[in-house]
């Protein structure tokens, strides 16, 4: 079992919340962000990359790897944003998914080596800022990667669960179409098609590792895409590789979204837990075999 410490979750949310809101107009917040990152992954033994994508300091990217044994081998990477809206600490927004990276980061860092290149990817810019539309970190990033790099799981707010009946909502489009639980209980795999064989894999390595996580997967057809298409997944698809996202479905449950009540208080981290075992797990299964050493 890939085991992952609550508390683990806990120390990094409390640390990146403290800085308040993680965005360009609070630099002080970006510089201390920044900073907790490099620190974090230096102390694992990783050789930190900085991708700059703009001259304004909140516009890098960090990312480290754990190169496979074949060369030419299809990379995977995982990936969260770092940044949050200028209206909120962004606890479950999504200071939750860098948690969980950074957990996927520590544990894999112990792992030995993969048949296949993971990197672990830390992306700004996600939320609209500036008149411009969003994940421009990821964009940027994408950008720059070969064709070994076939696809990634982007942890998209991981830490909120409810168990009060009809808790739940879709997307209105959605309604009627899919058949999706109404207790805000579960995390949700999503993919388009090409994504599929990740999204089987993640959901059913998760039902082995994690078997008290519910989970609530699906591939999403083309007409549907739109409705997701907010993450840092989104250039990945567009540049036709695969993409899964990791959700807890943000606003569809939680009442905390884009909030300034969106704070470590009202996250469940057993929950957010169990997600980063289900995906810590996920991609030692989709990089393997792993090798000592």
């Amino acid at each position: 079992m890939f085991f992952v410490d609550p508390s683990d979750l806990d120390r990094h949310i409390d640390v990146l919340t403290a800085l308040g809101p993680r965005h360009h107009g609070n630099p002080r917040a970006v510089s201390a962000t920044l900073g907790y990152l490099t620190h974090q992954l230096d102390r694992w033994g990783y050789q930190i990359g900085v991708e700059r994508y703009g001259p304004e300091p909140d516009r890098v990217n960090m990312v480290v790897e754990r190169p496979g044994t074949d060369p030419d081998a299809p990379w995977l990477e995982v990936g969260a944003h770092w940044d949050s809206v200028a209206e909120s600490p962004g606890a479950d927004d999504n200071a939750s998914g860098v948690a969980g990276v950074l957990e996927v980061a520590r544990i894999l860092a112990g792992a030995g080596r993969p048949g296949r290149g993971v990197r672990l990817c830390f992306f700004g810019g996600e939320e609209g800022q500036r008149g411009h539309p969003g994940f421009e970190g990821s964009i940027a990033h994408v950008c720059t990667v070969d064709s070994r790099v076939t696809g990634a799981i982007v942890l998209e707010m991981i830490g909120y669960r409810t168990l009060e009946p009809d808790s739940q909502r879709l997307p209105e489009p959605l309604v009627g179409l899919v058949d999706a639980p109404t207790t805000g209980d579960f995390i949700a795999v999503i993919g388009d098609d090409n994504s599929a064989d990740y999204v089987a894999r993640i959901e059913a390595v998760g039902r082995r590792q994690v078997p008290d996580l519910p989970i609530f997967a699906i591939v999403l057809p083309e007409i549907a895409l739109p409705l997701v298409s907010r993450s840092d997944h989104v250039p990945y698809w567009h540049t036709g590789r695969k993409g899964v996202l990791v959700t807890d479905t943000s606003e569809y449950r939680t009442p905390h979204y884009h909030q300034p009540g969106d704070v470590l208080a009202t996250l469940d981290l057993e929950f957010a837990a169990q997600v980063t075992a289900m995906v810590g797990a996920a991609v030692i299964d989709l990089t393997g075999p792993w090798y000592p050493g």
